[in-house]
């Protein structure tokens, strides 16, 4: 099971948006405010009309996603006019389960009828907060059966997105941690491992990051660069990748059964807000490599920011918003962007409309004017300035110095 497409039309952002997703990793950027997460939340839409107020609605609105597997195709949303109070800001309301579109070989459905059908597919929201903050915890929790849980990740997916319903990570790891020695927990045990012996894959080059164990106070400790600590005094970084980690083994663990409860069977899609969030640029080159050894079924569809995660996608992985008028339809592109530097990306994919380092000019424009004058005491001044911002293999820096050098023996 995965997310096939998207469709929505006359809500929020978007008089038409259509997006196609393929079934490994998708990562969605381009512009500021081009409607990167605006994509996850529609998603979050067509499984539960809990966020409906969210969004201001125009005639003809509708959202639905496509989903399924090679023998069973989903439509799952709403058509149009089942909305009240459509425009009214914070106050839009159901007005009936409108199915959407028909489409033949598609099983149609609006959300309260996927409760009702045993069809076992709730997708995963994780928002850009991903800090883990103190909670203590008192023992081991009784976990929610597999119904409930299916429509509770659907029910709050847009409070997961929005970082009102945060996953407790901690917990989870406490009751897997003295569950895995019970005679039952064969899958928990064999996913524990799975997790055990891919942290070191996790941490920066060197880090050598480890679970260590968890005592009687019943608080996690972790090794990196040989020291130990608590969850919480990991850093921002370890604490956003965790959170992500732990996240996924709840939910895959949560929302399946037998043999699927396996984090290397599970299948699924997660979707996740701003990735590289708190992640130093190593990180964010990194983490799409281990996600896919530590998830190798599951489908992400994640937004970003980051050149370094661009990059680090491969070819039909990258979907781009373009600069719009409302109307956008986008697949993942054919083409791998491993070859560009950080700028061309930030330019042409992002649309960042100016790199230039406003300082950095200025001193180089002033410095070239000192030359013109032969006023080599403010030249000398200008490269002491632009010492002080520039990279040490600057290479203008060094022909203002020749420059320097040769007006000097002119003027002998």
């Amino acid at each position: 099971m995965d997310i096939k497409k998207l469709h929505a039309a006359n809500i929020g952002l978007f008089d038409e948006l259509n997006v196609e997703f393929n079934s490994r990793f998708n990562f969605i950027t381009g512009p500021n405010a081009s409607g990167k997460t605006t994509i996850l939340r529609y998603i979050s839409l067509a499984f539960s009309h809990a966020s409906i107020n969210q969004f201001r609605y125009r005639e003809g609105a509708e959202v639905w996603v496509d989903f399924g597997n090679r023998n069973n195709k989903y439509r799952l949303g709403y058509g149009k006019d089942w909305v009240n109070n459509p425009e009214v800001y914070q106050n839009a309301q159901l007005r009936e389960w409108k199915k959407p579109s028909q489409e033949e070989g598609t099983i149609v459905l609006s959300p309260h009828e996927l409760d009702n059908n045993d069809i076992g597919f709730s997708p995963l929201f994780i928002s850009a907060f991903r800090k883990i903050s103190y909670v203590k915890i008192s023992g081991m929790t009784v976990e929610e059966d597999r119904a409930k849980q299916l429509i509770k990740y659907r029910n709050d997916s847009s409070k997961r997105l929005g970082g009102q319903d945060m996953p407790n990570v901690k917990q989870w790891l406490i009751n897997r941690y003295f569950q895995i020695e019970k005679s039952w927990a064969k899958n928990e045990r064999e996913n524990w491992n799975w997790l055990l012996s891919n942290l070191k894959h996790l941490g920066p080059t060197g880090s050598n990051f480890q679970f260590v164990e968890i005592k009687r106070d019943l608080e996690p400790l972790f090794s990196t660069y040989e020291k130990v600590c608590y969850l919480e005094e990991l850093s921002s970084g370890y604490q956003a990748i965790l959170s992500t980690i732990f996240s996924v083994f709840d939910w895959i663990e949560g929302t399946n059964e037998g043999r699927n409860m396996l984090v290397e069977n599970a299948i699924g899609t997660v979707l996740i807000d701003e990735l590289d969030a708190h992640l130093h640029p190593e990180w964010q080159l990194t983490i799409r490599n281990s996600l896919d050894h530590l998830f190798p079924k599951i489908q992400f569809i994640i937004t970003t920011h980051s050149p370094h995660l661009i990059a680090s996608a491969q070819a039909r992985e990258l979907i781009i918003i373009p600069e719009h008028n409302g109307n956008v339809n986008l697949k993942p592109s054919p083409k791998t962007y491993s070859g560009w530097n950080t700028d061309q990306i930030l330019e042409d994919i992002m649309g960042v409309k100016s790199l230039e380092n406003k300082e950095y000019s200025q001193l180089i424009q002033n410095a070239l004017e000192n030359i013109e004058k032969r006023n080599i005491e403010e030249l000398r001044e200008s490269i002491k300035k632009l010492k002080r911002v520039a990279h040490k293999n600057d290479t203008i820096v060094t022909s203002l110095e020749i420059k320097l050098a040769s007006l000097k023996l002119q003027v002998k």
